[in-house]
């Protein structure tokens, strides 16, 4: 995205424009982290690893939830036109945080993620990574809350997170969600695309293992 584009955005861009405008931010920023980092073996190892699921996968997922405007998703896509905060950054930091935990579920689950350890990654991205200590609490954050609920609520739990970030009045983020998750074909299509991103990022990363 040009300079100009991106102070236009800033300047006259709608709320989701800011907002989406702030998030590819955290992941260019993110992207030259992994760049800039040490050139071991295993670092490499770790950064191929992370460039699936710290930053093509956070991306992707906000912008098909959030962004690209489906049949699906207009309820979703209102949150960042009525949000009351612009604060694309902590939309990507709990979208990278979010799909951590789908990777530590991989680390224990599948045997072709067994060489990975989640201790290690999560020490990577404190040493290398920009507000890596705020990832790795709001990772502990999601392992506390998800632990015990089904996989259709997880879903709900992230946008449950994201409206935190973007509106400062509880009673409204409150009713926002609760509707949410009484919408029975928003509850399906979530579940659809979000197994469906896993698996495409599943692919993608065996193609590297």
């Amino acid at each position: 995205m040009g300079i100009a584009r991106k102070l236009m955005i800033r300047f006259l861009g709608t709320r989701s424009q800011r907002i989406y405008s702030e998030f590819a931010d955290v992941i260019v920023r993110t992207t030259k982290e992994f760049e800039k980092a040490d050139q071991s073996i295993a670092d490499d190892s770790i950064k191929n690893l992370l460039i699936i699921w710290f930053v093509s996968l956070p991306w992707t997922y906000f912008e098909t939830l959030f962004i690209n405007k489906e049949s699906w998703n207009v309820p979703l896509l209102a949150l960042l036109d009525n949000a009351h905060v612009i604060n694309g950054e902590d939309c990507a930091l709990v979208s990278q945080a979010f799909c951590l935990w789908f990777l530590e579920q991989l680390l224990r689950n599948d045997e072709n993620y067994k060489s990975y350890s989640m201790k290690e990654i999560e020490q990577w991205i404190r040493d290398q990574v920009t507000k890596g200590i705020f990832l790795t609490e709001k990772l502990k954050k999601f392992r506390k809350v998800l632990r015990d609920l089904p996989p259709d609520d997880w879903y709900f739990e992230y946008i449950n997170e994201i409206l935190s970030v973007l509106y400062t009045d509880h009673e409204k983020r409150s009713s926002i969600i609760t509707s949410m998750r009484l919408d029975s074909q928003l509850r399906l299509a979530l579940s659809i695309y979000s197994t469906e991103m896993i698996v495409t990022s599943k692919q993608a990363q065996s193609e590297k293992l």
